[in-house]
């Protein structure tokens, strides 16, 4: 029997499209995980990011078969191809997160962060249809 892990996962985007590419990226999730709670895109102040424009955010808990290293991967290569795609801007076009791990906190400075405890209250159910 396959492995299920759970995750805890964050995106975030500061680009004029911002809503776009929270939705891709939601959408390159739900391809490996089973999306099982989800945050509307919220808006928050950036934090370790120095002065620049809002962020738009949006917190995932899912379920998947693949491991940390391989689900780590495989966001990390898309938010960089995203990221080359994108203009030359200090923006950023898709940031993709791992935060919790089967329980573990795995980013303890994105797990204190206002912008991911400002989504926690925020999950809520994915309901799908048989």
């Amino acid at each position: 029997m396959e492995s299920k892990h759970s995750a805890l996962i964050c995106l975030g985007a500061n680009t004029p499209d911002a809503a776009a590419r929270i939705s891709d990226a939601t959408d390159m999730l739900r391809s490996l995980c089973l999306i099982d709670r989800i945050t509307p895109a919220y808006r928050t102040a950036p934090e370790y990011a120095g002065e620049t424009v809002p962020y738009l955010n949006c917190l995932l808990e899912v379920t998947t078969a693949h491991t940390f290293d391989e689900l780590s991967a495989v966001t990390k290569s898309y938010q960089t191809a995203v990221r080359s795609a994108a203009a030359a801007t200090p923006l950023i076009a898709v940031d993709i997160d791992i935060v919790v791990w089967d329980g573990e906190v795995k980013r303890g400075a994105d797990f204190n962060s206002a912008y991911f405890r400002k989504g926690l209250p925020l999950l809520t159910p994915v309901i799908t249809s048989r």
